[in-house]
């Protein structure tokens, strides 16, 4: 029996045995298999370096476009860097200037902005002097007095010596523009803005007499005026309801000036009123001295040209123009003939800032003048029937 039980026992203790042994066998098979690859993984892994690698190494190769960038950003500042400083050199510096001035003579006197201050300088763009302050500035014919407008206290017509001597005020005005001496210089033109009356509308209906379909009533008007400078007297041409920008025919009997429907010629001292162009866009007149042409400047569409025509109106010519396919057409305003009247100047935004330029008196040889004028003083211009400069000899 003892026998029995001791063989029992063995046997359970061998089969006990048998399965641990299998329990940890089959433990450990993929427990090695796990571990051994993991190692293998995580021997892998570290490859990846070796893209970045690749990557750190392409970087390297990157130095050629940062120094192709570098290569192009050097020209950028190369021809910014001189350009800036030659182009503010060269009209003082270079005799480019006083080229384009070659060939003029005789003086400018002209505004910054309406109201504001008024230079002199020589048509060489040598010795820029303040005058004064006001608008519309013009010389005598013999250029020893200039006439301007003010319209502060006290308001009016004024003249000054060109030393800038015996200012004194003329014709008393709060609302008078554009002065203009005749060619003998002993009157001055000018036009003012003063109270009219609008007529009625009214038709006649038989049986009933007049029928009002509009009242009269006051309003503005612009008048031309004449100021005889021996007694200061004030004559009142024949002119429309609206006349700005008179200019003087050469025998000093006439007046042409910019009227309600295109230019017109008065009498200076008579009653006659007669269209001159009939153009509604022409504006702003300027007889030449010898009284051979008149400049005048010409509404286009959308800008300002200089023109020409006869001293009877007939007949026009460009002086100024520029391409139809511009973004923008600059405008050329406020023509001034030259004292020989072989030449006109005028006022530009060509390069979106008001210049001086001067035109030969069949349109040939434009060019820009007094650039070293407006590297100081910047110019401001509304167009129209401003007057911005005058020439004088």
């Amino acid at each position: 029996m003892d026998k029995i039980r001791v063989l029992v026992a063995l046997c359970l203790a061998a089969v006990l045995l048998v399965s641990v042994g299998c329990g940890a066998g089959g433990g450990a098979r993929p427990t090695a298999t796990s571990i051994s690859l993991a190692p293998t993984s995580a021997a892998e892994t570290p490859v990846p370096p070796s893209p970045t690698l690749e990557a750190t190494v392409e970087p390297t190769a990157t130095p050629s476009p940062a120094g192709t960038a570098t290569e192009t950003a050097e020209p950028t500042p190369a021809p910014t860097v001189p350009s800036s400083p030659v182009a503010k050199a060269t009209p003082k510096a270079q005799p480019a200037e006083s080229s384009a001035n070659s060939g003029l003579s005789g003086r400018f006197v002209f505004q910054v902005g309406s109201g504001g201050d008024i230079y002199m300088v020589n048509a060489d763009g040598t010795d820029l002097r303040h005058l004064t302050r006001g608008m519309d500035p013009s010389w005598s014919p013999d250029g020893t007095q200039v006439a301007f407008v003010r319209w502060t206290e006290p308001w009016g017509i004024y003249l000054i010596n060109a030393d800038g001597s015996n200012e004194r005020l003329l014709f008393s005005s709060n609302v008078a523009r554009s002065p203009v001496f005749s060619p003998d210089g002993r009157e001055i033109a000018f036009f003012y803005s003063t109270e009219g009356w609008h007529p009625a509308w009214r038709i006649w209906i038989d049986g009933f007499g007049w029928y009002y379909i509009e009242r009269g009533y006051p309003q503005t008007e612009w008048h031309l005026g004449v100021i005889d400078l021996a007694d200061g007297r004030l004559h009142q041409p024949y002119c429309d309801n609206v006349s700005f920008s008179p200019t003087w025919t050469v025998d000093g009997q006439q007046l042409v000036y910019d009227g309600e429907q295109g230019l017109m010629v008065s009498d200076a001292h008579g009653a006659s009123n007669l269209p001159f162009t009939g153009n509604p866009h022409d504006h702003f007149p300027v007889m030449s001295p010898e009284g051979t042409q008149v400049a005048i400047q010409h509404w286009e569409h959308d800008h300002w040209e200089i023109y020409a025509t006869g001293s009877d109106g007939v007949g026009r010519w460009p002086l100024t123009s520029s391409s139809p396919l511009l973004e923008r057409r600059p405008h050329n305003v406020s023509p001034a003939w030259s004292p020989d009247g072989k030449h006109i100047a005028f006022l530009s935004d060509r390069s979106g800032e008001w210049e001086f330029y001067v035109v030969d008196e069949d349109g040939s040889n434009e060019r820009q003048i007094l650039e070293n004028v407006t590297e100081q003083l910047r110019i401001f211009c509304t167009g129209g029937d401003e007057r911005v400069l005058s020439w004088a000899r």
